[in-house]
Parts: C-alpha cells; structure tokens; sequence
C-alpha cells in the first residue's frame, strides 16, 4: 500500500480500528489513530502494538489495510 493509502485509512473519522497484513504474513492492529506514527519523510510507519511493543515497518511491507469487525452491544 502506499503512505497516502495508509493515511486515508488512519484519518476517517470518526476511527476505526483496522488490522496491517503484511507481505510477511503477519498481521498487526491498529487499536487508535494514536497507535501508528509514520517518520517525518514518510519512509517508514511506527507502530505501537497493544501488548506494549513497537514495530518499525516499511509501508512497502503492508499489503492490505482491513477493519475490525464491528463490536455488538452487549445487553443488559
């Protein structure tokens, strides 16, 4: 995908949380808008995982941007 790709995604609003797959296989979640940064020249995205670590990509790794499925409203 490309950095313009991945910033439309991370700007809708209202947010909604989405998952990286990457050409690795591996997929990543994006829980906030605040959970990924791209570096100011836009080479590379960082991204904050919700187990507290921090993965350093290259945007020419990330092969597709999917939403979370929606959450159902618990009852009470």
């Amino acid at each position: 995908m490309t950095t313009a790709q991945i910033k439309d995604i991370l700007e809708r609003s209202p947010f909604r949380p989405f998952s990286l797959h990457l050409t690795s296989g591996a997929t990543v979640p994006v829980a906030s808008s605040d959970h990924l940064l791209f570096s100011p020249d836009r080479r590379q995205l960082v991204l904050f995982l919700p187990s507290g670590g921090v993965w350093v990509l290259d945007p020419g790794e990330v092969a597709a941007a999917v939403y979370d499925p929606p959450r159902k409203a618990t009852r009470r």
